[in-house]
């Protein structure tokens, strides 16, 4: 994902990452979002920052790749959400800094990555479903036409919580 004053404007040319599918097209094309690991083992990462338009994964994840097709695996969650915020056709980015990324900040979390309409943020479970929704929830009240979701907690529906999700809970 892009930039902020928090994060290096240019990518570290060194960092590994790797190419997930993210969508298919209606073309059937399929869309990929490039992500930056940490190798762990052939086709075997650690996820360092949560993805903008990728569902499924968090930053501390672990997954595995099939180098073809570009489906992955979680092997291992890393007891983080992704947290994408969208703001198409707007230029709300200072908005995510001055008022956004202090209170992702305040629950241990972080601005992962940028693109021009999309911010991404990695948060601890261990901040609190409530806590993370309560912040989101109010800025984008004020920030119309903006929307945000988690990334790797809920179904397609919205509502029901993934597996890994489910079990983190409970453990709570």
């Amino acid at each position: 994902m892009g930039d902020n004053d928090d994060m290096p404007s240019t990518p570290d040319p060194n960092q590994p990452t790797v190419r997930l599918l993210a969508a298919l097209k209606e073309s059937g094309q399929p869309v990929l979002e490039e992500v930056p690991v940490e190798v762990l083992g052939p086709n075997l990462y650690r996820l360092l920052a949560s993805p903008g338009i990728l569902d499924g994964l968090a930053s501390g994840d672990v997954f595995s790749v099939d180098p073809i097709s570009h489906l992955y695996r979680v092997k291992e969650h890393g007891g983080n959400l992704c947290v994408q915020v969208w703001y198409p056709g707007l230029d709300l980015a200072g908005r995510v800094d001055a008022d956004l990324v202090p209170g992702v900040t305040r629950l241990g979390g972080a601005l992962d990555g940028r693109e021009q309409e999309l911010s991404s943020f990695t948060i601890p479970l261990s901040a609190g479903i409530s806590a993370i929704e309560a912040l989101f929830d109010a800025w984008v009240d004020g920030a119309d036409g903006a929307t945000w979701s988690f990334g790797n907690a809920y179904e397609e529906d919205g509502s029901t919580p993934l597996p890994w999700l489910s079990e983190a809970l409970r453990a709570t």
